[in-house]
C-alpha cells in the first residue's frame, strides 16, 4: 500500500516518505497498518508505547546505516531508537510523531569457537542470549561494539579501533550512533546456586544489616551476588514483604558469604541450582504495565535502608487510597556497588560512569513501581518523586548521599550523565563532536538521556 494511503501523520510524513523512496518501504510500518498496532504492543512498558508517525524495522546493520543516512540527509524530523524494547519511561526508546527505528529483527546471538567471542545483536534478550551460549558451554560478562555513525557508515569500536568511541559507549547511551552488534569475551558457563527468599517486613532491620555486612565484605566473595527488595506484590501477599536474592556464581550451595542473610526467618524460598539462562527467564518483570522508576546511590549505611523501608510503606498506603489493591506493584530495592567494581572497570579499559570517583562501598537504590491503568501513572510518579526527595534529604542529612545515578534505572527528571563527573562529561562531549559533528544524535534522536550541554 502506498505510504500516502497509509496516512503517515503530518509531523513525520516527510521522513516516512523519504524512507519509502529510498527503497525501505517493506520495512516501514505506518499508523494505518495493522502491524503497527501489534508492534506497539511489543514495547515492554505501557509507559513507552508512544505513537511515532512510522516504525522502520531494519533487517541488518546495512539497513540501519541506510536508514540513518536517509534521515540525516533528506529530512529534519526527529527519531528514536528501540533495541530490546525494555525501557521503562516514555521517551526512553520511542517517540510521538517522528520515526522510531526498531531494531527488533537484530536479535541473533552467535559464538565463534576459534576466537572465543560471542556476537550479540542489540535486540537480543539476555535470557535468550545466555541459553544460546550455554549450548556451547560459555557465558559472557561484557565487550565491544559495532556502531553506525551519522553518515550511515559502520565502524568497529574496540581497544584497537576507535577506542575513544568504545569507552564513550560504556555509559554514554545512544549519543554517538546506533550499536548493531556487541562482541563479547566469553568464559566457561556453569550452574549457579541461588534464587529468592521472602520474609515478613518485621525482619527489615536484620535484612538491612545483612546487606551492609555483605557489601563491606564483597571483595572477599566476588563470586556472590546479593540484593534486598521491600515489595508490595498482592499476588504474593496482602502485606509488604522483604525479599532477598542470593546467588553464588560458582555453584556453591549456601556459602558463608550468605550466613547472615540466610539466618533471617523466611516465609518461602525459590533457591536452587540452575543455569544463568534459566535464572534470567525465571524472574522476568511483567509486561504491559505503567512504570515509574527512581534511583539514587548511598553510602553503605543501614539507616538509609531503614528510612527507605518506612517511606516505602507510606507510599504504598497512600497509593492504595486510590488504586485497587490488585493494580499496584512496588519494589524498593538495594544492591551493592562495592569499590572494587570500579577497579575492575578501569582494568578492562575504563568507562565513563565515574564510579571510580565515588568514595568507598555504596548501595544503589531503586524504586520501581507499576500501575495497571494509565490514569494512575501521574499519581504514582508524584508519590515516587516525593519518596525519592525524602530519602535523598535524609541521606544527605547523615552524610550518606552519593552523587552517582545509574542511567538504566533513572527517571527522566533525573540527570544521570552529569553524575559521571565533569571530566567524563567533557570526554563524552569531545567524542560526540568527533563522531557526530552536526549533533544528529544529540538534537534529533530524542530517545534516551542526552549529554548535558545538548539536552535541548
Amino acid at each position: 500500500m502506498p505510504l500516502a494511503a497509509r496516512d503517515c501523520s503530518n509531523e513525520g510524513a516527510r521522513a516516512c516518505e523519504a524512507l519509502v523512496s529510498a527503497g525501505l518501504g517493506d520495512q516501514v510500518l505506518a499508523v494505518a497498518d495493522a502491524a503497527y498496532e501489534a508492534r506497539l504492543e511489543s514495547w515492554w512498558s505501557s509507559s513507552s508505547r508512544l505513537r511515532p508517525a512510522c516504525i522502520v524495522r531494519p533487517n541488518n546493520a546495512q539497513d540501519v546505516g541506510k536508514i540513518v543516512s536517509v534521515l540525516g540527509q533528506n529530512t529534519t524530523e526527529n527519531f528514536a531508537v528501540r533495541s530490546g524494547g525494555h525501557s521503562h519511561w516514555a521517551g526512553g526508546n520511542n517517540i510521538d510523531g517522528g520515526v522510531t527505528i526498531d531494531l527488533g529483527y537484530l536479535k541473533a546471538t552467535k559464538y565463534n569457537t576459534e576466537t572465543g567471542i560471542a556476537s550479540i545483536e542489540p535486540a537480543s534478550r539476555w535470557g535468550d542470549a545466555f541459553l544460546t551460549l550455554e549450548m556451547s558451554g560459555v557465558a559472557v560478562p561484557g565487550g565491544r561494539d559495532g556502531n553506525v555513525g551519522i553518515d550511515g557508515s559502520i565502524v568497529n569500536a574496540n581497544k584497537d579501533s576507535h577506542p575513544d568511541l568504545l569507552k564513550a559507549l560504556k555509559g554514554g547511551w545512544g549519543n554517538f550512533g546506533i550499536v548493531t552488534r556487541f562482541d563479547l569475551e566469553t568464559f566457561p558457563s556453569k550452574p549457579l546456586w541461588g534464587g529468592i527468599r521472602a520474609s515478613e517486613k518485621s525482619h527489615t532491620a536484620a535484612v538491612g544489616a545483612a546487606m551492609v555486612n555483605f557489601t563491606a565484605n564483597y571483595h572477599k566473595n566476588p563470586e556472590a551476588a546479593y540484593l534486598i527488595n521491600f515489595t508490595y506484590n498482592p499476588g504474593m501477599s496482602p502485606d509488604i514483604l522483604v525479599a532477598q536474592v542470593v546467588v553464588d556464581t560458582s555453584g556453591k550451595e549456601a556459602p558463608p558469604a550468605f550466613d547472615q542473610a540466610l539466618a533471617v526467618p523466611e516465609l518461602f524460598n525459590e533457591i536452587k541450582v540452575r543455569s544463568m539462562g534459566n535464572m534470567s527467564n525465571d524472574y522476568l518483570l511483567p509486561p504491559s504495565l505503567h512504570n515509574v522508576w527512581f534511583t539514587l546511590t548511598f553510602k553503605n549505611d543501614e539507616r538509609v535502608i531503614q528510612k527507605s523501608a518506612e517511606l516505602h510503606e507510606k507510599l504504598v498506603a497512600e497509593m492504595l487510597e486510590t488504586v485497587p489493591t490488585n493494580e499496584l506493584g512496588t519494589q524498593n530495592l538495594f544492591q551493592p556497588i562495592p569499590k572494587f567494581f570500579a577497579e575492575i572497570g578501569e582494568s578492562r579499559g575504563g568507562n565513563v560512569l565515574g564510579l571510580d570517583q565515588v568514595e568507598g562501598d555504596s548501595l544503589m537504590w531503586l524504586l520501581a513501581c507499576t500501575v495497571t491503568k494509565p490514569e494512575h501513572e501521574t499519581l504514582l510518579h508524584e508519590k515516587g518523586l516525593e519518596m525519592k526527595a525524602a530519602v535523598e534529604e535524609f541521606a544527605n542529612s547523615i552524610d550518606a548521599l552519593r552523587p552517582w545515578v545509574y542511567i538504566n534505572y533513572a527517571d527522566p527528571t533525573q540527570d544521570p550523565i552529569s553524575s559521571y563527573g565533569e571530566g567524563n562529561v567533557e570526554f563524552l562531549q569531545r567524542v560526540s563532536a568527533k563522531y557526530d559533528p552536526i549533533g544528529m544524535f544529540q538534537r534529533r534522536m530524542r530517545s534516551g538521556f542526552k549529554l548535558p550541554t545538548a539536552a535541548n
